[in-house]
């Protein structure tokens, strides 16, 4: 694989490779777009949309125009008023401006909102992925995907059953983001509830650090003084544990770090989480260790709480004794169910045993709230219904074809 040192990993009826090494220049070609494919806009800094514009033989402060635009979350260049209509007709041509399209918005009556998304990237045109927002009554979290499908096939998890299809470019996580921003500005919650983005977690279709080129630039748009200027404190990332990836995180951009643990049995996680056979949890703790962690902030063990298979008391036990209960905490979590699913959820009695007896050894452990689960947007439910949305994905591959040979 060009020099890039890999190893496989035998998961259910496939073979996954995980790249050890760093993002190096053979990692960024594995993971964005062939240079057929425009630049996207939501992916362009300031200093990068600057020198186009100088060869576009543009005034410079436009690129500062079209900045301010697209981080209100406006991506059609004919929306840009303040823009001339050749330079809108230039960024038509030249650029990618809207690598994402809304295909539909579903809102639960607790008023999360889903949000399903087709590539126009011309290789995956039309394949599909899922966003949501989560509002509470002071905050609004996006929750966004870094893959089409997942690398992974945990069991418990509806995204993994989709497989693995691509994964996505910096531009098109950053594209997530920015429109569930114009929607929320088009049309507001309901006044109980945040009607903004104020926090971001990758916990949506896919493996965070199986994508991370792209997640890391994602982060770095994320957290720009010209972009959406959202604090470190205020991102998390979500992974299975791949050891190198998260040391590379914690080296790079120590953002909140949150673990899908499941299980504190190898045998156990093997099961649960595959990639636990690579990166056990005896690496998994010594990862965690060192993993920077800033005053008053803890780490956030993720646990679906499975009837009878993982939430007995050899399984208490081994979690209180995997925990480092100074930097970690225990986020215990509902099982959501889909179709299919060869599992089914602890009640909800049980979940708050379990949390009190972890609080009872001096671990902080919450149960999270299950919400938008009357949409399927609830955690482990995120899966793109490419059969429903077919037709309309048909309708993307055909314009995206057209925009090429006309090119």
């Amino acid at each position: 694989m060009d020099g890039l040192f890999t190893t496989s990993l035998k998961i259910i009826n496939h073979t996954v490779n995980y790249p050890e090494a760093p993002p190096s220049a053979t990692m960024r070609r594995m993971t964005t777009p062939s240079v057929q494919d425009k630049p996207q806009l939501p992916e362009l800094s300031l200093a990068a949309l600057q020198a186009m514009i100088a060869e576009w033989k543009q005034p410079k402060f436009r690129a500062r125009q079209i900045i301010d635009w697209r981080n209100k979350g406006v991506l059609n260049p004919d929306m840009m008023k303040n823009i001339p209509s050749d330079l809108r007709q230039t960024l038509k041509d030249e650029v990618c401006c809207e690598p994402l399209k809304l295909i539909r918005r579903e809102c639960s009556v607790d008023g999360t909102r889903k949000y399903v998304f087709a590539l126009r990237r011309h290789r995956f045109a039309g394949k599909m992925i899922e966003s949501v927002f989560i509002p509470e009554e002071k905050r609004g979290t996006v929750c966004i995907s870094s893959q089409v499908g997942c690398v992974l096939d945990c069991p418990f998890c509806h995204t993994g059953t989709q497989g693995f299809e691509a994964n996505l470019t910096a531009g098109e996580i950053i594209a997530q983001v920015l429109a569930i921003k114009a929607d929320l500005h088009t049309e507001p919650l309901s006044e109980d509830l945040h009607s903004d983005i104020s926090h971001i977690v990758y916990m949506g279709m896919g493996e965070p650090m199986a994508n991370e080129a792209a997640v890391f630039a994602s982060i770095d748009l994320l957290m720009d003084a010209d972009g959406l200027k959202i604090s470190r404190r205020r991102i998390t990332i979500s992974t299975s544990g791949l050891v190198p990836q998260i040391q590379r995180l914690g080296d790079i951009h120590p953002v909140n770090l949150a673990i899908s643990l499941h299980s504190a049995i190898n045998d156990k996680r093997d099961t649960l989480v595959p990639i636990n056979r690579k990166y056990p949890l005896e690496k998994l703790r010594q990862c965690l260790n060192a993993y920077p962690v800033g005053k008053q902030r803890h780490m956030t063990l993720e646990y679906v709480l499975l009837d009878q298979a993982n939430d007995q008391n050899e399984d208490l036990q081994a979690l209180i004794e995997f925990i480092n209960p100074d930097r970690e905490r225990v986020n215990l979590i509902q099982f959501n169910p889909y179709p299919g699913s060869p599992y089914t959820g602890a009640s909800k009695q049980h979940m708050r045993e379990f949390a009190q007896k972890l609080i009872s050894k001096g671990i902080r452990a919450t149960v999270r709230r299950s919400r938008g689960d009357d949409i399927m947007a609830a955690c482990g439910q995120l899966k793109a219904n490419t059969k429903a949305d077919s037709t309309k994905a048909e309708i993307i591959k055909a314009d995206t074809k057209a925009q090429t040979k006309g090119k």
